[in-house]
């Protein structure tokens, strides 16, 4: 009897152990399959949208009752992070694994283009303190019209003064002359937390009348935010015009060369011109984005922002992508890299277009192919713009070699081909 009990006993432990085991095995494989259709994004049906403005309440992101939502340790998603280390698989890969990741939700706001898919950005709901007025258009029409515009930090007065001495100038008789109808021109800042710093702006506008402000903090890692206010408002105040010239306030611009290389768009054209940037993602540095934010070893193809042609008829639609694009601090990569993908815009790489930096004085054959480049302080920019007038003004010569190989004298005032 004591036997037969003890063998009871044992087939009763046993049943429970082989019980226990089932539950654990079926509990593995659901939170498996569980993390892989929130992660990867393999289960389209529950996709969820989201907005990717602010970061989320971490103690939100618990309290959720998505059954599809497994809480993974940092160590074991750094793991993973460093498998899916390979080149960037699209817009919308990045788009569907920062809604996973981020369990970010849709917004109740009309969407610009419905077939972008679900709302992730409210793109149109800013304020502006500080206003320029909407593009003016010449009445005939013979000239492309241009809005420039400048991005700038609030307390850059010198240098907004410094270009409006300088290349704007240039830009403003090329206007005059009927080369080009510049229709609308500003300086783009944010807000600054200095009161006396946002009473000069104040008082900067009401001199120069050439100040966009836009209603959110200036600082570095809010660029993106900035550049689509300044979207927001071209497409409300300025979506007629031929080109937009997007540059930044450390940036020359030869006018002159400006009007030579649009003469040769198109600008009915569904592109951007730019010159591209080749650099990985960096993991330490002041251009830092974590393994967790970007967990793969390239970027897509994008621009320096430092100088951008954009005709007029592309800026709808990237303002349209970049409400259902989750937002990423670097505003180059976002705009050209991941917006113009998603809005089917081809990025067209013009060396020329910007180049990195030049020689403390450019030379005259760099005046003569370069339309932007970036100064590194008050001095080069100075220098760069005496360098220019000298080469149109025939002080200094560009001597470049004929097909036969021997040395010509460029004329200034002759027309060039900007590669594309």
């Amino acid at each position: 009897m004591v036997a037969v009990a003890h063998l009871r006993t044992g087939l009763v432990l046993l049943s429970f152990a082989v019980f226990i085991y089932i539950l654990l095995a079926i509990y593995k494989a659901d939170a498996t399959q569980r993390f892989h259709d929130v992660i990867i994004g393999i289960d389209t049906q529950d996709y969820i949208p989201c907005q990717n403005q602010y970061p989320v309440n971490e103690e939100k992101q618990w309290s959720s009752d998505n059954e599809n939502f497994t809480v993974i340790s940092l160590e074991f998603f750094h793991y993973l992070a460093s498998h899916l280390n390979g080149p960037f698989p699209g817009v919308e890969n990045y788009t569907h694994y920062v809604v996973a990741k981020s369990r970010l939700k849709p917004l109740p706001v009309k969407q610009l283009r419905a077939e972008f898919g679900p709302v992730l950005n409210d793109v149109t709901y800013f304020r502006y303190p500080i206003r320029i007025p909407p593009c003016r258009y010449a009445p005939s029409g013979s000239c492309p019209s241009f809005l420039v515009v400048v991005i700038s930090a609030p307390n850059y007065f010198h240098k907004r003064d410094i270009i409006r001495r300088t290349w704007l100038r240039h830009l403003q008789m090329q206007s005059d002359l009927d080369l080009m109808d510049l229709s609308g021109f500003g300086f783009i800042v944010g807000l600054t937390e200095d009161r006396e710093t946002q009473k000069r702006i104040e008082e900067e506008s009401e001199t120069y009348g050439d100040i966009l402000q836009i209603e959110m903090l200036d600082d570095y890692y809010n660029l993106t935010l900035k550049v689509v206010g300044l979207l927001n408002w071209i497409n409300d105040h300025c979506s007629r015009v031929d080109f937009v010239l997007k540059v930044d306030d450390d940036v020359y611009v030869n006018t002159k060369n400006l009007i030579k290389a649009v003469a040769t768009v198109n600008s009915s054209e569904q592109s951007i011109y730019g010159s591209v940037v080749h650099n990985p993602p960096q993991r330490e540095g002041k251009w830092k984005i974590s393994l967790e934010d970007w967990p793969w070893s390239t970027y897509p193809t994008y621009f320096s922002g430092g100088g951008v042609l954009m005709p007029g008829i592309t800026i709808a639609p990237i303002l349209a992508a970049a409400q259902t694009i989750p937002y990423m601090p670097f505003d180059d990569t976002f705009f050209t890299g991941l917006c113009t993908a998603k809005a089917g815009i081809t990025v067209q790489d013009t060396y020329w277009m910007f180049v990195g930096a030049l020689e403390e004085t450019p030379e005259p054959c760099d005046v003569h192919t370069s339309i932007t480049w970036l100064t590194v302080d008050v001095d080069h920019f100075n220098k760069s713009h005496r360098a220019t007038e000298n080469f149109y003004n025939n002080v200094t010569q560009c001597i470049v070699k004929d097909a036969d190989g021997n040395n010509r004298t460029v004329d200034p005032t002759e027309s060039i081909s900007f590669s594309r």
